[in-house]
């Protein structure tokens, strides 16, 4: 096994002296998960065939692509299978359960069974309810939980048990920094480094650190706006651009953002702007749509792709109506509304970058980027009790949601 040291240290503390929990905290990168993947075959092989194994993670697919492909990749498909339907995979030999923990209907799978051993992966992604059934089920006094994660706020139930455990003894918790996993090269880990500097994940994913989110969510912006405001944008740079749609209603605002997206996205560049608060009807919203998109249209002709928030779907079919009576050759689609805080990562990681700007025209977008807070002792919940515009934060982030992993991609190349 090729090892850093604090992966070897862990490594030998799991097979000489394990605990019930083991479980790794800390920065990505930093080589928690690597590890598992000798710890991993070392307990399914060993494990009380009395109960099942089962591998947990925040999705089937997740699981996949952080665990299994890595495995089968070191040890071949003929110890690592592939997932079957019902989540059974075999591994080293053995019968195996894969849950995507997200859900809390997931823990409907592990009712009546008694576990053996549970992996688990992204843990702070979980379903409380999906952990609190695994916990009930780890029932014999062989049963073992190896886990990692990244820390997530100090108000997360996950961290409250690792504290209650700690307690208790029974428990192993190992942090990892970024500068752990030696074996990166020094140029990645000062990029990393650059990307959330100046953020709550500066102190999460470099330094491992359970860190409360306070203050503003976009660090960067408000300490330097004018780094990210431009006056104008040459539409012949523009390669792409796409537009988000935020339905309002009582106390909320409608909001259009147009986003355009330069060669290689190297910018990502809010172009235009929709604002309207109150309750309006539907053929007024659909009038100021079609007049927005064809204006949007005229200036960056490669704009195809409309993503709508999913919660309004007779809204949207208003849109696409008005869209097609009006010729205007877009696709609306309903926005993928992932998780929040992933969407927040990606614009500050935008801005840490130097690749997020925005045209000064926008100023409901400038305004609501600069006033976005986090909400007090809270577990990562952005401020919105109507003090605040989410409404264009929620329409930018619906806009570029769709190339959020190719961009990232793109910038790490």
């Amino acid at each position: 096994m090729i090892l850093t040291d604090k992966q070897r240290q862990v490594w030998l503390l799991s097979v000489k002296d394990p605990k019930r929990w083991n479980i790794s905290v800390g920065a990505v990168r930093s080589g928690k998960t690597h590890m598992d993947y000798y710890r991993i075959p070392y307990r399914i092989m060993r494990a009380d065939d009395r109960g099942i194994i089962v591998i947990a993670g925040c999705t089937e697919g997740t699981v996949e692509r952080n665990l299994l492909a890595p495995m089968r990749k070191m040890y071949s498909e003929r110890l690592v299978g592939r997932i079957k339907n019902g989540g059974r995979v075999r591994l080293f030999g053995k019968e195996c359960f894969v849950i995507g923990a997200a859900r809390s209907d997931a823990a409907d799978k592990l009712q009546g069974s008694s576990i053996s051993y549970c992996y688990g992966d992204e843990i702070t992604t979980w379903s409380e309810d999906v952990f609190r059934m695994i916990m009930s089920r780890l029932d014999r006094d062989t049963s073992y939980f190896d886990g990692s994660c990244n820390p997530a706020s100090p108000f997360h139930w996950f961290k409250k048990f690792l504290d209650r455990q700690e307690e208790n003894g029974d428990i192993r918790v190992s942090t990892f920094t970024i500068d752990d996993n030696t074996f990166l090269p020094e140029k990645f880990v000062e990029s990393l480094k650059r990307e959330y500097a100046g953020s709550v994940y500066y102190d999460r994913f470099i330094l491992g650190k359970w860190k409360c989110a306070e203050g503003s969510v976009y660090t960067a912006f408000t300490e330097d706006m004018e780094k990210f405001i431009i006056d104008d944008m040459d539409p012949d740079e523009i390669l792409m651009a796409d537009i988000g749609v935020d339905f309002g209603g009582n106390g909320s605002a409608t909001a259009f953002n147009l986003t355009g997206y330069t060669a290689g996205y190297k910018k990502v560049i809010t172009l235009d702007e929709y604002y309207r608060k109150g309750i309006f009807s539907p053929e007024e919203l659909e009038k100021d749509f079609v007049k927005f998109v064809r204006c949007a249209k005229e200036k960056y002709h490669r704009l195809f792709d409309i993503y709508c928030d999913s919660a309004e779907q007779v809204l949207i079919r208003g849109l696409e109506n008005a869209a097609r009576r009006a010729g205007l050759a877009v696709e609306i689609h309903n926005a993928k509304k992932g998780d929040i805080n992933q969407r927040i990562r990606f614009y500050c990681s935008m801005m840490s970058r130097g690749q997020y700007f925005i045209l000064r025209k926008c100023s409901h977008t400038i305004q609501a980027f600069g006033e976005a807070v986090w909400e007090k002792n809270s577990a990562d919940r952005r401020l919105d009790d109507g003090s605040v515009n989410i409404d264009s934060l929620d329409a930018q982030e619906y806009s570029t949601e769709s190339r959020m992993k190719a961009i990232i991609e793109a910038a790490n190349l």
